[in-house]
C-alpha cells in the first residue's frame, strides 16, 4: 500500500498561512526566528518545480517539530510567570 502524495498546493496555502500568522506576531527570540527561517526554507522548497515529495515531507516534520519546541517553551514560561504573581500575590496578601 503506497503513502498518499503530498498536495503542494494545499502545503503552500498552509505555509503562507503559517508565514502570516508568524508576521504578524511581536518580534520574539532565537526560537521564533528559527521557526521562520524553518518556514522560509519549507517555502523556498515548495516553489522548487523539482522537489521531491519525501523532501518536503521531511521539512514539514522540522517545522511541526519546531512549532511543538516552541510551544513547550512558551507554556513552560506562562507556568513560571503564574507562579511568579502567586509569590507577589501571596506577599502582598492577595491571596
Amino acid at each position: 500500500m503506497s503513502k498518499p502524495s503530498i498536495d503542494v498546493d494545499a502545503a503552500r496555502k498552509l505555509v503562507d498561512e503559517i508565514s502570516a500568522n508568524l508576521e504578524s506576531l511581536p518580534a520574539g527570540g532565537e526560537r521564533q526566528a528559527e521557526l521562520r527561517a524553518e518556514v522560509e526554507a519549507l517555502r523556498a522548497l515548495l516553489e522548487r518545480p523539482d522537489a521531491e515529495h519525501p523532501e518536503i515531507e521531511d521539512r514539514m516534520k522540522t517545522v511541526h517539530g519546531q512549532f511543538d519546541r516552541y510551544k513547550e517553551e512558551l507554556q513552560a514560561e506562562g507556568m513560571r510567570a503564574g507562579m511568579f504573581l502567586s509569590a507577589l500575590g501571596r506577599m502582598l496578601g492577595l491571596d
